[in-house]
């Protein structure tokens, strides 16, 4: 799936120039490959696109990682389990309403991501008349 281009750049120089941002009262800063790989592990819904699971910890979780200074992250975590139970520590010091303040700021930051695979993968692809069109 390509984005249209006019819309790739705009969100890529917003990706290149948003830096951290303060919601709700809590400072995240914006997606890492790290991050990404993360939430992958952790089964997150706005990774792995599946709908079915637990919304609250989906966000929590997002929120959680990009709050989180990824040293403390590398330094509390041995297992996947131990990054769950993390989690929902954090979780249970939060205001449950504070998850739809946390979701346009996800929304942003899973289109940026999008807008730099779409870009790299129409950089990678053979140009020419059988290649993207950018």
């Amino acid at each position: 799936m390509d984005i249209d281009p006019e819309k790739r750049d705009g969100l890529l120089e917003a990706a290149a120039l948003a830096g951290n941002q303060d919601v709700a009262g809590i400072e995240l800063r914006p997606v890492s490959a790290a991050t990404w790989s993360l939430l992958a592990r952790l089964g997150n819904s706005f990774v792995t696109g599946q709908q079915d699971g637990d919304y609250t910890f989906a966000v929590y979780s997002f929120v959680y990682l990009h709050s989180k200074p990824i040293s403390e992250i590398r330094r509390r975590i041995a297992t996947i389990e131990d990054l769950r139970s993390d989690i929902y520590e954090f979780m249970d010091g939060q205001d449950v309403a504070n998850v739809f303040a946390f979701t346009p700021w996800i929304t942003s930051q899973m289109e940026q991501v999008s807008a730099t695979i779409t870009q790299s993968a129409s950089a990678l692809a053979p140009a020419g008349p059988d290649g993207p069109k950018a």
